[in-house]
């Protein structure tokens, strides 16, 4: 089986959030891509179903132990390495087929060959915590003091969405990733994204990590899928402010800095004041291996 290993969200390899992209994956079944993901190893092994067609990109994405419904970073990851072997064209606007539905994805022209992909993230609705902070911070190695009592704690999804107060702290979290696993698990839940205001860069908006013990990854170092719903967030909350009369915003995300990783997520958010209507993520990537895998 050919195999690529792409980092996605960054230009710089060993940086950013590692996916594996099967490009020729037509007539593989489910329990084979799930071995397929498990010896690869990385967060997320995106599996392209048949040619582009028309337009189309039809994926499907594992992690080491479960198939999800949609991953930024491999979609970044997929989208580049199309591009980057001329499968696509670019700039050009296409379609995305997934379980989580069919999204938009513009691929634009970053330097004289390079891209970037822009991707319409689902809408998840945002509902109370199920878990109260209580029992949620001891898990992921902090305490309630930390928490940014501005902003409401929320779930979106299989997550759960807290803000904290300073960098540091985010920085300083160290979860028990069999219990915290545990404890969501009856509701739902996969993980906890942790997200603070104060950033390294003065230019972002926000600052974060993602620990999703319930599909089999300790810490996700860059992840788009929770940047999009972030933004909608922070439109939402006034902290990213959007025209009064409507239109588009765009902000940056850092993430994977408190592990090595660093990563940039671009996110671009329309609608009116506290009522966004639509989130994208923007995203480069770059190529580290190609090979054979041997199962």
């Amino acid at each position: 089986m050919q195999l690529t290993i792409v980092d996605a969200f960054t230009q710089t390899p060993g940086a950013g959030n590692r996916a594996g992209v099967v490009l020729d994956a037509a007539g593989l079944d489910a329990e084979a891509m799930q071995r397929i993901a498990t010896a690869v190893g990385a967060s997320e092994t995106a599996f392209l179903l048949s040619p582009p067609g028309e337009g189309t990109v039809r994926l499907r994405y594992f992690t080491p132990t479960d198939e999800i419904d949609f991953c930024g970073h491999a979609t970044v990851a997929t989208f580049h390495l199309l591009a980057e072997r001329g499968v696509l064209k670019v700039p050009g606007v296409y379609r995305l087929e997934c379980r989580a539905g069919t999204l938009d994805v513009e691929l634009e022209a970053v330097g004289p060959r390079g891209a970037r992909a822009w991707i319409v993230t689902p809408r998840l609705p945002w509902v109370e915590s199920p878990v109260p902070l209580e029992a949620v911070m001891p898990l992921v190695g902090g305490t309630v003091e930390m928490v940014d009592r501005s902003l409401p704690v929320l779930r979106n999804g299989h997550r759960v969405m807290v803000p904290l107060r300073r960098r540091e702290d985010v920085w300083a979290l160290a979860p028990r990733s069999g219990a915290l696993a545990e404890a969501l698990r009856p509701h739902g839940l996969r993980g906890v994204y942790v997200f603070t205001r104060e950033t390294k860069d003065a230019s972002s908006i926000a600052h974060s990590r993602y620990f999703v013990p319930g599909l089999g990854v300790a810490e996700d170092p860059v992840t788009g899928s929770a940047a999009g719903p972030l933004g909608m967030y922070l439109a939402t909350h006034g902290v990213l402010a959007l025209p009064d009369n409507g239109g588009t915003v765009r902000a940056r995300i850092e993430q994977g800095d408190a592990i090595g990783k660093p990563g940039r997520i671009e996110v671009e958010v329309t609608g009116r004041p506290g009522q966004p209507e639509r989130a994208r993520i923007g995203g480069v990537a770059v190529t580290v291996i190609e090979g054979t895998l041997r199962a």
